[in-house]
């Protein structure tokens, strides 16, 4: 069996500690597909779908670069409804966002 040195330390190379992989979330995600508006502080709307919700969050996918021009918290405002949410980006790529509802 080959040996792997490193650090001074030898180990077989079949003997690599197992690595348990730890979500951060705290509650499943749902995959969704809602039609919804993000609403800063100034009233302006961009247009966004959610795509998967939890009981703490959601990731919004906007249709264009509107994720650039949000604030750190806003609103999300559910299209043919009145329902609206507090929430805050807590990340960002490309056009989807995640966030993660405030109370």
């Amino acid at each position: 069996m080959a040996e792997l040195h490193f650090l001074g330390i030898c180990m077989p190379t079949g003997s690599r500690p197992k690595i348990d992989v730890v979500s951060r979330r705290e509650s499943e995600r749902l995959p969704v597909a809602l039609t919804a508006f993000a609403v800063g502080g100034d009233g302006t709307k961009f247009s966004c779908s959610i795509c998967d919700v939890s009981d703490t969050g959601a990731m919004l996918e906007f249709g264009e670069t509107g994720v650039v021009m949000l604030p750190p918290k806003f609103e999300i405002a559910l299209a043919n409804s009145e329902a609206r949410f507090s929430a805050k980006m807590v990340w960002r790529e490309g056009r989807r966002a995640g966030v993660l509802f405030c109370l």
